[in-house]
């Protein structure tokens, strides 16, 4: 399977998931955990109280509270958008 460059890796596993449980059915089984933990992964992301203590864990002291706020909300979007 060609990787996509517009997809991002998890949408690849799940694509690929349903061509082995289309193509070999005794693999079925298999390919529905592959895709269920790809979906555990996407699910998966770290919230608010996660990434401030990211932040504070590795910045504590050094940036000033604006500067750390503004940190906490990018690091925010990034995991929203990220795929």
């Amino acid at each position: 399977m060609p990787a996509d460059p517009d997809t991002s890796p998890l949408d690849q596993i799940m694509t690929l998931s349903r061509e082995i449980v289309d193509e070999c059915p005794s693999c079925a089984g298999k390919a529905s955990q592959i895709a269920m933990w790809a979906r555990e992964i996407r699910e998966r992301r770290p919230g608010r109280e996660e990434l401030e203590a990211l932040v504070d864990a590795t910045c504590k002291g050094f940036l000033p509270d604006d500067q750390r706020k503004l940190l906490i909300e990018s690091l925010r979007a990034l995991v929203r958008f990220a795929e």
